[in-house]
């Protein structure tokens, strides 16, 4: 009672609708923190909130903007639940300013990953951007590369593999294709520098092309696991997208679009749940150092993202600076590739090569062994 007579005192009619609102972005913004750890399997509908976090975090900071004209005491309720999430928005977001790119020495380890689109040009999709993405490589010069979605022929010149090896000095790869014939494939692929000693497929929660590879590569006298990762994609077609970017559009029934595109959704969080658990029991077991990278297809809010990456360094929020948007089709504000390296590395920088290829922009990072 108290406190409603206090909002009746201080606030006009205007400010108390525009606290009664401020109030429900702030539970909103409380429920997205939980995706983080609630199992889509548990409770689907959190997970919503989840992927949904920066808009909920754009309007709590609307209402500060508000308050601070209207009553700056009134600050204090969204300022403190953003202060509440703040391990979890440097995860979105780093204040720090971009490293310079350092020169690459004998005890760095150079990794980079990019989800190839298959190599089409997002815009065009019948431009092949093959010779830009051999150009990234070259200038970068990682010692590991995993490519998701990745393509190449089996035969003749155009094996891409060939031309990386001989034009690029990647003198080991594992292709795990998750489909082929006798002229073409495409899949999951690991490149390195170094030798490939043992390779495979974490096959439980396997969904074709959205999968997870892994292959232990030998450096000196360490041999490192990298595991090349795949999540379940929320299999977005055309008319789900138009849907998103225009949710006035009269093209289906009022409902029919929003239950598709709900139900993708609630699929895609559960699958990726179950994918995210298969690789933690593999990387439990797992007697050496390792790095995690790829295509998680979910944001650093998900619960997904969350369980892979507890206890290990996470590249973008240890060394990244400003937003870490890495796919940049249909809403330009997602995070959803990721690099991370298990305690035995020291991360040394993370950046992002601002190229629009593919769907996404490729990542790449320098780790170092602690006892190299």
């Amino acid at each position: 009672m108290a406190r409603r007579a206090f909002v009746k005192k201080r606030l006009g009619y205007l400010s108390r609708t525009v606290f009664t609102f401020n109030i429900l972005a702030i539970v909103a913004l409380l429920i997205s923190y939980s995706a983080s750890f609630i199992n889509p399997r548990t409770f689907w509908p959190i997970a919503f909130f989840g992927l949904g976090y920066l808009p909920i975090l754009l309007v709590n900071i609307g209402f500060i903007a508000y308050w601070l004209l209207r009553k700056p005491k009134m600050v204090v309720f969204s300022l403190l639940t953003i202060l509440i999430g703040w391990p979890l928005l440097t995860k979105h977001w780093n204040p720090r300013s971009t490293d310079p790119i350092t020169v690459k020495t004998a005890d760095h380890i150079r990794v980079l990953s990019f989800n190839a689109h298959l190599f089409k040009d997002i815009h065009d999709p019948k431009k092949n951007f093959k010779n830009d993405a051999l150009q990234i490589l070259d200038s970068i010069k990682p010692d590991i590369v995993c490519f998701q979605e990745y393509y190449s022929k089996i035969k003749g010149k155009y094996v891409i593999s060939n031309e990386i090896k001989i034009k690029l000095g990647y003198d080991y790869h594992y292709f795990a294709e998750s489909s082929k014939n006798d002229y073409e494939a495409y899949g999951m692929t690991i490149f390195s520098k170094y030798p490939i000693v043992n390779s495979g497929n974490i096959l439980d929660n396997d969904y074709g092309i959205n999968r997870i590879s892994y292959a232990d590569i030998k450096k000196n006298d360490s041999t490192i696991r990298v595991y090349n990762v795949h999540l379940r994609s929320f299999a977005l077609q055309n008319e789900d997208k138009e849907f998103i970017q225009n949710p006035s559009s009269k093209n289906e029934t009022d409902n029919q679009a929003p239950r598709r595109l709900g139900r993708k959704l609630k699929n895609a969080f559960e699958f990726r749940s179950e994918q995210a658990s298969s690789l933690k029991r593999h990387m439990n077991a797992c007697n050496s150092p390792y790095i995690v990278m790829g295509d998680f297809n979910d944001t650093p809010m998900s619960y997904s993202v969350n369980l892979v990456g507890k206890g290990l360094h996470n590249a973008f929020k240890e060394k990244g600076a400003g937003w870490g948007v890495t796919h940049y089709e249909m809403l330009p504000i997602f995070q959803i590739d990721y690099i991370f390296a298990s305690p035995a590395f020291e991360v040394l920088n993370y950046h992002v090569v601002n190229k629009k290829l593919s769907d996404h922009y490729p990542i790449w990072s320098d780790l170092r062994l602690k006892n190299y």
